[in-house]
């Protein structure tokens, strides 16, 4: 199903302008949008009650602050540069491409036609509703973790990280190579920007129609791989990560050498994750004073590995020169969570398996029979044939 001919079938069935038409016609989408998304809607609302029910399961007066106002402020103000900055290039690039002799009419009709569709901006604004809700309960649950389960795992998997790298910690594989200050600099700035990558590819897929099925398998293995890989993965394997590891086991510290060479690059060439480090340690040792739960450190599974790994897949289904693109931002923050000292490497492999599971998991699910039915009806079999019958990459 191309782009072109879901515009064409928009624009044949736009109602009259009688305001009942008008208001039947944007029920009808907007019903439509919610049905696509349900599957969605249900993992966010299961995880929201989750995280309600753990003071009242849990026996404990803990605070669970069901605050969303920032939440949306904060979406709203990235989406609206995000969605700018997109559209003006996507304009730009199409008349360029056109070759047309009228531009402003030409970025009007291609806004209208393409941008402001109302299909298009309804599922953009299911999605873009969810998130913010789905974001409280995953920081309430994440923040939860050391009170489920103590920080226990550090020294296994130190040990762990040792063995599977033929003796040595991998930081200390990485040293030579990365030991200066100003390649650590560069790592710690690539480390902040999965912040804008996450948010970027983020917007483009909630407000994305060239696969349907593509991009509902990015949102839902997107929540469950911060539910699973994140809240359950996080609490089972309840470990702090090398920067703590000698705050949080009162052991020798194997990794005060790096912990000291990251001091002392800093005053060179500036950390930028270096003082997170320490704001995140304050926040864990106020951590459910007078009931209040703010936040955590936690470091097996990575989270940061694992939505990179996610974006590289979702990048990788789209276009190849966009997955290799991804791909090497997932490496990068795979080795600058090791250098930087935020986590052991085993921490970045069990994030990429937990995902490329997730991942595969609902790929399969999405393309099941009676539920591809539930979700799109009669475009279904179209939607499957055309998002399975692509390899990889190949897609623009």
């Amino acid at each position: 199903m191309t782009e072109g001919s879901a515009v064409a079938r928009e624009a044949r069935a736009l109602p009259g302008r009688k305001p009942g038409h008008r208001l039947r016609y944007v029920g009808a989408i907007l019903h439509q949008a919610i049905r696509e998304h349900s599957v969605l809607i249900a993992l966010v609302g299961l995880h929201l009650g989750v995280a309600a029910a753990m003071p009242a399961m849990l026996g404990r007066a803990l605070i669970f602050r069901f605050s969303l106002v920032d939440g949306y402020i904060f979406l709203g103000i990235i989406g609206l540069w995000v969605i700018l900055i997109a559209a003006v290039a996507d304009v730009v690039l199409a008349a360029l491409r056109a070759r047309t002799p009228h531009p402003l009419g030409f970025a009007w009709r291609r806004i209208a036609d393409h941008h402001l569709r109302a299909a298009r901006l309804a599922g953009g604004l299911v999605v873009l509703i969810l998130l913010p809700p789905f974001a409280v309960s995953f920081g309430f649950l994440e923040a939860l973790i050391p009170v489920l389960h103590k920080f226990t795992w550090d020294p296994t998997f130190a040990t762990w990280d040792r063995w599977l790298h033929f003796g040595r910690a991998p930081w200390e594989w990485l040293q030579p190579v990365l030991g200066h200050p100003l390649a650590t600099s560069i790592l710690s700035a690539a480390y902040a920007s999965w912040f804008f990558a996450l948010y970027g590819v983020m917007f483009w897929q909630a407000f994305s129609e060239r696969d349907p099925v593509l991009r509902m398998q990015y949102f839902l293995s997107s929540i469950l791989v911060w539910a699973i890989v994140g809240n359950f993965g996080g609490t089972l394997l309840s470990s702090a990560g090398p920067i703590y590891y000698g705050r949080v086991t009162g052991l020798p510290d194997p990794y005060l050498p790096l912990v000291n060479y990251l001091h002392a690059a800093s005053l060179e060439w500036p950390n930028f994750t270096l003082s997170l480090q320490e704001r995140l340690w304050q926040v864990y040792l106020e951590n459910g004073r007078d009931g209040v739960i703010n936040g955590n450190v936690t470091a097996m599974p990575s989270l940061h590995v694992a939505v990179a790994f996610n974006l590289f897949l979702v990048g990788r289904a789209t276009h190849r020169i966009l997955g290799l693109v991804l791909g090497l931002f997932a490496l990068v923050i795979l080795i600058a969570t090791v250098h930087l000292g935020w986590h052991y490497a085993i921490d970045g492999y069990a994030g990429i398996l937990g995902t490329l599971v997730i991942w595969w998991a609902c790929g399969k699910l999405l393309r099941w029979p009676p539920l591809g039915r539930w979700l799109w009806g009669s475009r279904f079999i179209e939607l499957a044939r055309e998002s399975e019958g692509r390899e990889p990459g190949r897609r623009e």
